[in-house]
């Protein structure tokens, strides 16, 4: 049997949860190149991105281009594929039917937000039994006061008629630890969330894992 056909006989015979990431990386690559076999070439760029889906995920068409072997197609399918993941995370949680109740919750709902090249302001609306009501991307660039202004982050709750909201933003360093500023700035919004009627339940850090600033503040 060639190499190339064994990643895929194991699936069939065991199921996906019995391959490695390598041997679902060598599916996705389906061929090897003319000195190298299938799994040889997808361990090479699961070792290139130091073993971690995360830092596979953020790669760009450029950074996996530097890969010996890897031809455009290949390139196309495994960013498709990640792609997919990450919708797949997000529409567990919206049709889970639960309250939103979680910043790990958050976290799965916002994956897409780990490959964004800048600070990206998010805000989820919520009901009153903390199901989502939808999401709205109000804010490109650093989180500053200008563009965290309440009156951004609370305008379209008002129109949905929201109970709550949860406010999202990313670090694309990946460290989600939260700056001065960050924290200063929940505050502002929490106080403002009072006077207009709509919880803030929380302001969720994405970056390789995520931080809870309202969990902070308790």
């Amino acid at each position: 049997m060639p190499l190339e056909n064994g990643p895929r006989e194991k699936l069939l015979k065991e199921g996906p949860q019995a391959l490695s990431t390598e041997e679902l990386l060598a599916i996705l690559l389906r061929t090897g190149t003319k000195n190298k076999d299938v799994l040889t070439v997808a361990k090479e760029i699961f070792e290139q991105n130091g073993k971690s889906l995360y830092k596979l995920s953020r790669a760009t068409v450029q950074d996996l281009r530097k890969v010996k072997g890897l031809g455009m197609v290949k390139i196309v399918t495994l960013i498709a594929a990640l792609e997919i993941a990450k919708r797949l995370a997000k529409e567990e949680v919206k049709n889970s039917e639960g309250p939103l109740n979680s910043p790990e919750k958050v976290f799965r709902y916002c994956l897409d937000m780990q490959n964004f090249p800048q600070e990206v302001v998010r805000v989820i609306f919520l009901d009153s039994k903390l199901r989502i009501i939808g999401s709205s991307d109000i804010s490109r660039g650093t989180l500053t006061t200008s563009i965290a202004h309440p009156r951004d982050v609370f305008r379209e709750a008002l129109v949905r008629n929201a109970h709550g909201v949860i406010i999202v933003h990313n670090h694309p360093s990946g460290d989600p630890t939260p700056s001065a500023d960050d924290i200063e700035i929940t505050k502002r919004l929490i106080e403002a969330g009072k006077v207009l009627g709509v919880t803030v339940h929380d302001h969720v850090i994405i970056g390789c894992t995520y931080y809870s600033i309202v969990q902070r503040l308790k």
